[in-house]
């Protein structure tokens, strides 16, 4: 497993199943709750792809994103949004804020967001 995903998720069913759907690609995962937990990873690691939902407890994914956006380690890893959130303003202030796919989780199967994580995961 030379690749990594960054997982940001606070429902643990669904934190738990794109975890292991990540992890039968090959590709080691970081699940994590908030941005301290996040900041830590890319501190320690070599982040491939991000997955973020964007309502979380005590922080908002938009938030996280801006934050990334400006820590120079980070600012060049690709964000996917998982979201529940569908309005068309929250999708267009995350793709405003830099992020490079954005998914309804309830418009996607599994199988239809993995698709998604290997089309933006970088080529090595």
């Amino acid at each position: 497993m030379n690749r990594s995903i960054v997982l940001i998720e606070d429902d643990p069913f669904i934190k738990q199943m794109y975890a292991n759907k990540i992890e039968e690609m090959q590709i080691k995962v970081f699940a994590v709750l908030n941005q301290d937990e996040l900041k830590s990873i890319l501190d320690k690691n070599n982040i491939d792809l991000i997955l973020l939902d964007l309502i979380l407890p005590n922080i908002s994914g938009f938030d996280i994103l801006k934050w990334l956006k400006g820590k120079s380690q980070a600012q060049d890893i690709p964000v996917i949004v998982l979201s529940n959130l569908s309005s068309q303003t929250d999708i267009n202030r995350a793709f405003e804020l830099g992020v490079v796919d954005y998914i309804v989780k309830s418009n996607y199967t599994p199988a239809e967001v993995m698709r998604t994580i290997q089309k933006h995961l970088p080529q090595i």
